[in-house]
C-alpha cells in the first residue's frame, strides 16, 4: 500500500533570489532530530514508506537547471547502522549537455549556452507533477524584457520502485519467505531546449541508492529537404516518412528519401562527494584481469588502486569495462569496520570523437571556479573543461569531484513523431559498505552478516532468540507460601547460531514487581531467584526471561504461573 505521506519541506515563505536562480518555498516544518540544513527556504526532507529518509537542498539554477545539495539518507534501521542522518552528497548537478550531429554540421551545448533555468524552465502543471510542485521564483531578462515569475518548477514525489528483495529459504515446498516491495523519493523538473524537452529525475530508494536520470522528449528537430537535419545520406540518418517528391531544375520531378540526422545526447553531471561529511575524501579504482583458467572456470582478480592526482578514465587508457570507482571516508567506518563508500555504476557509451566526451568518468579536486564539464562560464576558469583541470590539478586527490559522463546515441525512429516518447540514459551512485548490513535488514536475518554456517534458514537456524520450552519455577519447597525461595529455569532456546545470555524479571498478577526495601528504596524483583514477600499472598508469580546475545534480536518467554498461599512456610 503507498505511503500517504507527504513531503515535510523547511522553507522560508518567500522564495530567496540569489543571482537570479530560483529557490523552492514553502510552510516551515520543524525537523525533530537533527538540526536543519542550513537552506530553510529550500530544504526538503521526505520519510518513506518503510521508513528511511532523505533531505536535501533543492534549488533551479539559471544556466545549470536543477541543483541538489547537502543530500543526506537516514536508513529504517537507525541505531542498528547508525542514529539521524549521514551525508552523501555535497552537490549534484547537470554540468554540461553536449549534442553533435551525425550529420557534422552542428554540435550543440545545452546546458552553457542556453541553460536549463530561466525561460527555458516549464512548469510544473498536474498532468505532469503526480506529487507535490514546488514554487520556484525566478528573474531574468527575455527578449529584452525583464520577467520576474514564480512558477511550480520543482516535482517531489514518493513513488513505487518494485521489487527490492526476494529470498525463499527452500527450493520447494514453501519456507519462509522474505520480501520487500520498496518506494523512492523523486526529485524533477523539465526544461524545453528548442525542439527537445528535458526531464531531470533524480532517484532516491529506500536503500540508500540514488538514480541520476536524463529524459528526452518534445519532438525531433525540423528541417526542409536538404538542410542539416533531414538529408539524404542514409549513412547518417533514419528515414522518418516515405519519399518526397521534388521538381527538378529542368522541370522534371524525383522521389527523394530524407533522413532524420542521428546524433549523440552526451550528459556530463557534476557529483561533488561529502561521505559522512569527511574532511578527507579518496578516489579507489578496481581492475580486474585474469591470469589463467582455474579448476571449474576462469579466475579473475580485482584490485583497488587508491587515486593519488585528478584523472580522466578514457576506455582502453587503464580501464575497462569491468572497471569501477568508489569515493570512501577512510574515516567513517561501518560496524564491520570497513570504510563507507559510495560506488559510481555507469554502463553507457561514450562518444569517443570528441575528447572531453571521451573519459567515462573524470575526478577532479573540488575547486570553486570549476562549474561546468566544457566551456566553463565562471570567470575564473574561462572557456575550460575537464581535461584543462585534471592538467592543471597538482594536488593530492582529497576533495573529489566525480565528472560522470552518460552518453546516449539517438538514432532516430518512425515512432518518434510525434511527440516523441520520452528516452532515457541514467547512471546510479549505489551505497558500498556505507552500512554493514542492509539499511532495511529484517530481524529475522539480521545476523546473517559474513559467514553463515550453513544454509541460511531462520527456521532451523534463526537469528531471533526463539524460545522452545517455556521458562519453569521451582519453588524451595511446597507449598509456596510468603518466604519461599523461588528459582527461575531459563527453559530451552535455539543455540544453533549462538549461546544466549538471560535475565529475568519477576510478575505479580501480571505487572512487574517492586517492592519496597526497609529505607523506602523501590526493589525491582530481577534475577535468577525470588522470595514472595506478604504482598504476594493470594496472587499469582511468573517469571519473564529474556535472552540476548550482541548482534543478535532478543527474544522473551514467560513461565507458567504458580500460585503463593496465605500464611508463613512451615519450619
Amino acid at each position: 500500500m503507498r505511503s500517504t505521506r507527504t513531503t515535510r519541506l523547511v522553507a522560508t515563505a518567500a522564495a530567496l533570489l540569489v543571482s537570479g536562480a530560483g529557490l523552492a518555498a514553502a510552510s516551515p516544518v520543524a525537523v525533530a532530530d537533527q538540526p536543519n540544513l542550513g537552506c530553510e527556504e529550500s530544504q526538503i526532507e521526505k520519510v518513506l514508506e518503510n521508513g528511511a529518509a532523505w533531505r536535501m537542498c533543492a534549488r533551479v539554477h539559471p544556466i545549470k537547471g536543477l541543483v541538489l545539495e547537502r543530500i543526506e539518507f537516514k536508513p529504517k534501521t537507525g541505531d542498528y547502522e547508525y542514529a539521524g542522518y549521514k551525508r552523501v552528497l555535497d552537490q549534484l548537478n547537470m554540468a554540461q549537455l553536449n549534442v553533435p550531429y551525425d550529420t557534422g554540421h552542428v554540435q550543440y551545448n545545452d546546458i552553457t549556452s542556453y541553460g536549463f533555468g530561466k525561460q527555458y524552465l516549464m512548469a510544473q502543471v498536474p498532468e505532469v507533477c503526480k506529487g507535490e510542485a514546488l514554487p520556484v521564483s525566478q528573474s531574468f531578462t527575455y527578449q529584452n524584457n525583464l520577467i520576474e515569475r514564480t512558477i511550480p518548477g520543482i516535482c517531489v514525489d514518493e513513488e513505487p520502485v518494485g521489487l527490492t528483495t526476494h529470498a525463499q529459504e527452500t527450493q520447494i515446498g514453501g519456507g519462509v519467505l522474505y520480501v520487500e516491495q520498496g518506494t523512492a523519493l523523486t526529485v524533477s523538473s523539465i526544461s524545453k531546449i528548442s525542439w527537445y524537452e528535458y526531464q531531470e529525475r533524480l532517484v532516491f530508494d529506500d536503500h540508500g541508492q540514488i538514480e541520476v536520470g536524463l529524459g528526452a522528449t518534445g519532438d525531433i528537430a525540423p528541417g526542409t529537404p536538404g538542410s542539416n537535419f533531414f538529408g539524404a545520406d542514409p549513412k547518417v540518418g533514419w528515414p522518418l516518412s516515405g519519399p518526397t517528391t521534388v521538381t527538378n531544375p529542368d522541370g522534371s520531378t524525383s522521389q527523394i528519401q530524407h533522413y532524420a540526422a542521428s546524433h549523440w545526447h552526451n550528459a556530463i553531471w557534476r557529483v561533488d562527494f561529502g561521505i559522512d561529511k569527511g574532511e578527507l575524501q579518496q578516489v579507489e579504482q578496481w581492475d580486474f584481469s585474469s591470469p589463467g583458467a582455474g579448476a571449474g572456470a576462469p579466475i579473475v582478480e580485482g584490485t583497488g588502486t587508491t587515486k593519488s592526482r585528478a584523472f580522466n578514465a578514457v576506455p582502453g587508457e587503464g580501464n575497462d569495462q569491468l572497471t569501477w570507482w568508489r569515493v570512501l571516508n577512510p574515516n567513517s567506518k561501518n560496524k564491520d569496520g570497513h570504510p563507507r563508500s559510495y560506488e559510481i555504476v555507469n554502463r553507457n557509451a561514450t562518444n569517443q570523437l570528441i575528447p572531453v566526451t571521451q573519459p567515462t568518468v573524470t575526478f577532479t579536486n573540488s575547486r570553486a571556479c570549476e562549474e561546468y564539464a566544457s566551456a566553463n562560464l565562471n570567470a575564473g576558469c574561462p572557456g575550460k573543461n575537464i581535461l584543462d583541470y585534471v592538467a592543471e590539478d597538482t594536488h593530492e586527490l582529497t576533495d573529489p569531484v566525480a565528472w560522470v559522463n552518460v552518453g546516449f546515441h539517438h538514432t532516430d525512429k518512425d515512432e518518434d513523431q510525434s511527440p516523441m516518447p520520452i528516452h532515457w540514459q541514467k547512471f546510479q551512485l549505489v551505497p558500498r559498505d556505507f552500512f554493514a548490513q542492509s539499511p532495511f535488514i529484517t530481524e529475522a536475518r539480521s545476523c546473517v552478516n559474513g559467514p553463515t554456517g550453513g544454509a541460511v534458514n531462520t527456521t532451523t537456524r534463526p537469528c531471533i532468540a526463539t524460545n522452545t520450552a517455556l521458562p519453569t519455577i521451582t519453588p524451595a519447597s511446597t507449598p509456596v507460601r510468603v518466604g519461599t525461595r523461588l528459582t527461575a529455569n531459563p527453559g530451552t532456546w535455539n543455540t544453533a547460531r549462538t549461546t544466549w545470555n538471560y535475565s529475568y524479571v519477576w510478575f505479580r498478577n501480571g505487572e512487574p514487581i517492586v517492592n519496597t526495601a526497609a529505607d523506602g528504596t523501590p526493589v525491582p524483583a530481577v534475577g535468577e531467584t525470588y522470595t514472595p514477600v506478604k504482598a504476594d499472598a493470594r496472587k499469582q508469580i511468573t517469571v519473564k526471561v529474556t535472552a540476548s546475545q550482541t548482534g543478535f534480536p532478543s527474544g522473551t518467554a514467560e513461565s507458567a504461573p504458580i500460585a503463593v498461599k496465605a500464611g508463613q512456610p512451615a519450619r
